[in-house]
């Protein structure tokens, strides 16, 4: 049996369908592939599946390779299905010269009145073969009648004669690197369809004749896909061709249970985006959820096994990249682990970086030159920084900045606060000279307050954050006052009556 992780020339693929966006389990499916690739040196390649013309649109496949791009998955080839009519046509002639394909004169109207008789019966649907014997005067007449119709006879693959031709092989057996042996009945796969009556061939069919043709190694998707599987060896069994490694990966769940889906709104890539979470945190927590990734490390001269979950860069993510240690069980979507992970990849971004964020994704430059030339460059980038290691979104952040402008408003105005402790607080802030103005002394004026009022520390803190903000939490509001400076920091409390 072929090598599960045969490392020398690997090739992978992301072959999504262009009949809707790219939504977050496609991403998932993505970034493994590439760092599967990146990790064995090897090649990611994007292939489009457009053979569902009807539903496919080339808007769908310019916004998927956009989002790749955002994200940072850079291909190394590019195919599109509907440009490979020839190659299907090739590997389709020899299939016939070998005798194990063969017209199907069945309508999609009869196999659809089969199906549903086989579903009040509580059987899966099995091809019965009706077609595969018929004599050639049937064929001659039929043929004349879909002529007619101006549709044409299906092509399915005779499957006694792929067995008969391969040794009667009793299964079709295939090593999962994640599942691991998977075997399959062929008997109860049946003649399918390689090509329709629309003369267009089928995904099966044209998505392992690519796999093949363009030496894809390894094929790492989603389990959806494992009942494909098994037609595709056959497929490949009847060109006398090795299949490549499978590797089925589990989709992604929402916390109802349901698979996530295009339809989903906590599956769009755009949601994300519109929420200013980092596309390096997105794929570290794609990486990590239905993973698992672990580090070796010496302790007092002992070797300890820990489980990792942030890491610095995407090369560190596929170094560590095991495709065996990828779990089979289904993976639940977590946006609050997700937001955990962005927290901790915004920390570490440079500032210069976030402002490029600020600026380019969330058009907020008036905003940013507002409050460089209230503050100066300085104190400008010191707020930024601030910001940046106390949210955990860059929506959260551009939302924050708003708090240091003068004419800063409160999401409501009916903030409810002590007004005689805001007063006393407001006495001894104004005692504080304007050179003078730092966090120490901040510390010393509401100590002064709790005395002269008898309430506590956290009725201080809570009350000046409040005033200051609007909000009853947030991040170190003496850092935010300090920032702000004396003179705006006691218009803003002189402002709450």
């Amino acid at each position: 049996m072929k090598e599960n992780l045969k490392a020398d020339g690997v090739r992978v693929r992301f072959a999504p369908s262009p009949t809707g966006n790219l939504h977050i389990g496609g991403v998932r499916t993505a970034f493994f592939n590439y760092i599967f690739a990146l990790k064995y040196g090897g090649e990611f390649i994007l292939r489009i599946d457009d053979t569902d013309r009807a539903r496919s649109k080339k808007e769908y496949e310019t916004e998927i390779i956009k989002d790749l791009n955002w994200f940072g998955i850079k291909y190394d080839g590019f195919y599109r299905q509907s440009e490979r009519t020839k190659v299907y046509e090739k590997y389709l002639e020899v299939l016939k010269e070998k005798d194990l394909i063969y017209e199907c004169f069945c309508t999609e109207k009869e196999i659809l009145m089969s199906k549903e008789i086989a579903v009040k019966s509580k059987k899966p649907y099995i091809y019965n073969g009706r077609c595969a014997n018929l004599s050639s005067y049937e064929k001659e007449k039929l043929s004349g009648q879909f002529k007619e119709r101006g549709i044409y006879p299906s092509i399915r693959l005779n499957i006694a004669k792929v067995l008969k031709a391969g040794g009667n092989f009793k299964a079709v057996e295939f090593e999962d690197a994640v599942h691991g042996l998977l075997s399959f009945n062929p008997k109860l796969i049946g003649d399918f369809i390689l090509k329709t009556e629309h003369n267009r061939f089928t995904y099966n069919f044209a998505s392992i004749i690519d796999d093949y043709d363009i030496g894809i190694t390894h094929v790492i998707r989603g389990e959806d896909h494992i009942s494909n599987t098994p037609k595709q060896i056959l497929i490949l069994n009847a060109l006398d061709k090795i299949p490549p490694v499978f590797a089925h990966i589990s989709l992604l769940y929402g916390k109802d249970g349901k698979i996530m889906s295009k339809r989903d709104a906590a599956a769009n890539i755009e949601y994300y985006k519109k929420e200013g979470y980092l596309p390096e945190a997105i794929l570290n927590y794609l990486a990590v959820t239905g993973n698992t990734f672990t580090v070796r490390q010496f302790e007092n001269g002992k070797e300890k096994i820990s489980e990792k979950e942030i890491f610095s860069d995407i090369l560190e993510i596929a170094e560590l990249f095991d495709i065996k240690k990828v779990r089979g069980s289904s993976a639940i979507f977590s946006e609050e682990k997700l937001k955990h992970i962005n927290e901790k990849w915004l920390q570490s971004i440079k500032t210069e970086r976030l402002i490029k964020i600020l600026i380019e994704k969330f058009n907020s430059e008036e905003t940013l030159k507002k409050l460089q030339e209230s503050y100066g460059e300085t104190v400008f980038v010191e707020i930024i920084d601030f910001l940046k290691n106390e949210f955990k979104t860059v929506k959260e952040i551009l939302a924050a900045i708003k708090i240091f402008f003068e004419d800063f408003k409160t999401e409501t105005q009916e903030i409810k606060y002590d007004i005689k402790l805001k007063e006393t607080l407001l006495d001894n802030l104004q005692k504080i000279k304007s050179d003078k103005f730092d966090e120490n002394a901040i510390k010393n004026a509401v100590k002064e307050s709790v005395s002269e009022s008898g309430k506590t520390l956290k009725d201080c803190y809570e009350t000046l954050r409040l005033c200051i903000t609007g909000r009853p939490d947030g991040p170190s509001i003496l850092k935010i006052i300090k920032f702000m400076g004396r003179e705006r920091t006691l218009k803003r409390l002189y402002g709450r009556q």
